[in-house]
């Protein structure tokens, strides 16, 4: 399962959407995830990788507490396009 998730904390098209919450939100939904693929993993017999694709941009990155996050994690991809341009 990856997680896709470019805009912790709001900062998107749609400036109604993320919190200040996002960052604990993400470790809870990874704890919850692992927990549900662990099991899965018992009755299958298969292993089940969790990962995220996240922002690299530091402001981003800083809302998530990668310490509680990271045991559930088997991978987390930064996408580091789009940093030199015009802006």
């Amino acid at each position: 399962v990856d997680i896709d998730w470019e805009f912790p904390g709001g900062g998107g098209a749609n400036d109604t959407l993320g919190s200040a919450q996002d960052g604990d939100g993400f470790v809870l939904l990874m704890k919850d995830l692992r927990t549900a693929l662990n099991a899965l993993s018992a009755k299958t017999g298969r292993t089940y990788q969790l990962t995220a694709a996240m922002s690299g941009g530091v402001e981003k990155l800083s809302r998530v507490n990668w310490e509680a996050a990271h045991p559930y994690m088997d991978y987390i991809n930064l996408m580091t396009y789009d940093f030199y341009g015009a802006w």
